[in-house]
């Protein structure tokens, strides 16, 4: 299966072939045969298992550009359409009926790549959007300030962070305040805090006060102090300055030897499109600069320049970097 389009020309042969197989698996139509195909595809080396999570990226951008603004002519990837599958027939949708609803709701609930919303975040309370913030006020002595792109629950005396980040400020509260991060629950009655949670990625920085998390692994943050836990890893406490932590309340993004990864999930918070990176290794590569969020629009041609990158442009805001 390939992909055309005048702006991904320049994308390894390998790509094309894998952007085809997420557009006919997630297109409604995918049969059992077309399944079978696509896993003795994947399952031919390395190379075919990495241009399909590069594919996957680039679909899930496809799904969030604003492609009805784009005039006709436009450059615009256009995807090949596939033959007409063949219809199963009624034993064989009996016999894969339960599978096949076991499977979508696995996929709604953990959106492979974050393709599309999760359940949770379609389901939480309060959602923004690129470049927009929220302020909150769940009860007395309590602020809840939303970054962009950040989806959240509130119920009484708590909160639930699903994705994004925020800063959460409580001052003097008679009734302790909660907020879950990561399947974390994190108390406190007198603190400022700045919340993150991403990929499965978890950033609790303590900016004053002090914040305790209950269960297992108890830990307790004093002011200027951070617990970052990543996916599969054991939490870590360390220092931090909190006039960095977050600095995105005064709409500056700063980085000091921060991975790219982590900055790019930032940065995307404010700008239409995506930012994709093509492999893990140029994720893990540190940046250290500064960013305004009103000139986000710059930050692709700093990064080239700070770690002289390849860059490829693609319609809507969407950008690839090697």
């Amino acid at each position: 299966m390939t992909i055309h389009g005048t702006e991904t020309a320049d994308l390894p042969p390998l790509v094309h072939e894998a952007l085809g197989w997420v557009v006919r698996l997630t297109s409604g139509a995918a049969t059992t045969a077309d399944a079978e195909a696509f896993e003795a595809w994947r399952a031919q080396g390395p190379a075919h298992v990495e241009a399909f999570r590069e594919a996957i990226a680039f679909r899930r951008t496809l799904r969030t550009m604003p492609l009805s603004r784009l005039a006709p002519g436009s450059n615009v990837v256009a995807f090949e359409r596939g033959s007409r599958p063949a219809v199963l027939d009624r034993r064989a949708m009996l016999i894969g009926g339960g599978a096949v609803a076991a499977s979508a709701a696995m996929l709604m609930a953990t959106p492979p790549y974050g393709l599309w919303p999760s359940l949770a975040e379609l389901g939480a309370g309060e959602r923004t959007g690129v470049g927009e913030r929220r302020t909150l006020r769940p009860m007395a002595g309590v602020t809840v300030e939303m970054n962009a792109r950040t989806a959240l629950s509130l119920v009484q005396f708590s909160a639930r962070l699903i994705t994004g980040e925020a800063f959460v400020a409580v001052r003097s509260s008679q009734s302790p305040f909660s907020i879950v991060v990561g399947g974390k629950t994190w108390s406190t009655r007198n603190a400022e805090l700045n919340v993150r949670f991403s990929d499965g990625n978890t950033c609790i920085a303590c900016l004053r006060g002090s914040v305790r998390q209950s269960g297992d692994g108890v830990h307790t943050l004093g002011a200027n102090q951070q617990y970052v836990s990543k996916a599969g890893e054991a939490g870590q406490i360390s220092p931090i300055d909190a006039q960095i932590s977050a600095a995105w309340r005064r709409g500056v993004l700063i980085f000091r030897d921060t991975p790219l990864a982590e900055a790019i999930d930032s940065i995307n918070r404010y700008r239409p499109g995506r930012i994709i990176l093509a492999n893990e290794r140029i994720g893990r590569r540190l940046v250290s600069g500064m960013f305004h969020t009103n000139q986000i629009e710059n930050a692709v041609d700093q990064l080239q320049q700070l770690l002289l990158l390849q860059v490829t442009q693609i319609a809507g805001g969407v950008v690839i970097l090697r």
